[in-house]
């Protein structure tokens, strides 16, 4: 039986009752940038039935904010609605009455717009539903908080402590209370937090739910982070490398894998315990891993962070338990955790959506088409020498070239989605073009403030 439609008007009354009066309806671009519109309470019928006015153009929007001229995007015809998702509307801040929901980007007589984001990653999750498949996915985090200094030509922590440290917990507590707040306030499940390695650096890892559900919920948590960092008179920074002398911040995606009910990344004869049909999602993964690098690692910035010997796992390798490939096996184990596996790569300028859609079809690829899986890593891979497995690109250029090759991620977002993708990914390599690293880190250090500070 189909969900009951909600009840509009009921829906309203419940939010001014907890003092909600704004909905800010959002959504994610191809540069990785989260976009919105604001409506009053009162306008929230019309929003979930007709929308909000987007111009198309958005997606030709480069991480710094500028249309390129070049995109195919880049035209003042046209326009969309953003259409806010109700089922999945929450609480942004609600002492100052704000609340927040995703939106679904359609045309104006309603059908789906082929260039939306959201939708894809909908659209895939629910063709893998429908064939018995069922995918559990959830996201790290990892932020810095700090200051510019002088000439915003560093980021300047704003709190002592050690990695990993009690001390960095100590000294942030207010801090770390106002996160925990935030989340829970705003309905997010999250697992854990802690201070990072980095100076200054924080770690949030999300409670997993459906793909769709962890995208909506990384978005949410890093407008929440942001929220906070901002009432503490910070900022904060999910550039994957805002110094080159700290360690870059990561956006680690994790998933599980069933079908029919039944877990298939354990359970098995294989390596880690891998099922037949697991080792073969695995290998699915691995081998069409350079062409998913740029929807993972989405600006030419990414590529200083995926550097050997620094915990980023810049090769295409697997491993069980080793944090330096790029696909990372966790097995069941004897405290009852399933198994699950581990992005490494991934961070926070990737529009999730995109990023979760692409995973989706790799999968379905994986489980309809047997793929060979090598031997697992042992140890850092950039020690290996001679056996050392093949490095992923080290440039957004050659990850584009990879992408631009797929044809199985042509065939799953689409050629629309596809086409307007390369655009972008070229428009990013276009505006980084003859940088040299300082440049590259300074335009790049307080993302997801676009423009910087």
């Amino acid at each position: 039986m189909a969900d009951a439609p909600l009840d509009l008007a009921a829906l309203e009354r419940e939010l001014r009752h907890s003092g909600l009066r704004r909905l800010a309806i959002s959504w994610v671009n191809h540069a990785g940038a989260t976009l919105v519109k604001v409506v009053p309470i009162g306008a929230l019928a019309a929003a979930a039935r007709v929308g909000v006015g987007f111009s198309p153009v958005s997606d030709a929007f480069r991480s710094d904010g500028v249309i390129d001229p070049a995109h195919g995007l880049a035209r003042p015809d046209g326009d969309l609605r953003l259409v806010a998702d109700l089922e999945a509307l929450t609480s942004l801040e609600a002492s100052s009455g704000w609340a927040w929901a995703p939106g679904n980007r359609r045309h104006r007589d309603g059908t789906p717009y082929a260039g939306d984001q959201r939708s894809c990653c909908q659209r895939l999750q629910r063709q893998l539903e429908h064939n018995g498949l069922t995918v559990q996915a959830g996201f790290e985090l990892e932020w810095m908080v700090g200051l510019p200094t002088a000439e915003d030509r560093a980021l300047e922590a704003v709190m002592a402590g050690g990695p990993y440290g009690a001390d960095r917990l100590v000294e942030g507590l207010d801090y770390a209370a106002a996160i925990g707040d935030a989340c829970d306030s705003a309905g997010l499940p999250w697992l854990q937090f802690h201070p990072e390695y980095g100076r200054g650096q924080f770690e949030l890892s999300l409670a997993p739910g459906s793909p769709l559900e962890a995208a909506d919920r990384l978005v949410l948590a890093k407008l929440l982070v942001q929220r906070v960092s901002r009432r503490f008179g910070w900022h904060c920074s999910f550039s994957p490398k805002p110094m080159a002398e700290l360690v870059g911040n990561g956006g680690h995606l994790h998933l599980s894998v069933r079908r029919h009910g039944d877990p298939l990344l354990q359970g098995g004869s294989g390596p880690g315990g891998l099922s037949e049909a697991g080792a073969s999602l695995l290998g699915s993964l691995l081998e069409h891993l350079p062409a998913l690098l740029p929807l993972a690692c989405n600006h030419p910035v990414s590529f200083r962070r995926l550097a050997p010997g620094s915990w980023s796992a810049p090769f295409q390798a697997w491993g069980i338990e080793n944090r330096e490939t790029a696909l990372r096996l966790v097995p069941a184990g004897g405290d009852g955790a399933a198994a699950h596996l581990e992005l490494k790569v991934a961070d926070l300028t990737a529009n999730p959506y995109l990023l979760l859609g692409a995973v989706l079809a790799t999968v379905a690829e994986g489980l309809a088409t047997s793929y060979p899986l090598p031997e697992p890593i042992e140890g850092d891979p950039a020690r290996l020498g001679a056996e050392a497995p093949p490095r992923l690109p080290a440039g957004l250029a050659e990850a584009s070239q990879a992408f631009g090759r797929s044809s199985l991620l042509r065939a799953a977002l689409g050629e629309t989605l596809h086409g307007s993708l390369l655009d972008s990914q070229q428009a990013e390599c276009r505006r980084a073009e003859g940088w040299d690293d300082d440049t590259l880190l300074a335009a790049s250090r307080w993302w997801p403030i676009v423009g910087g500070l």
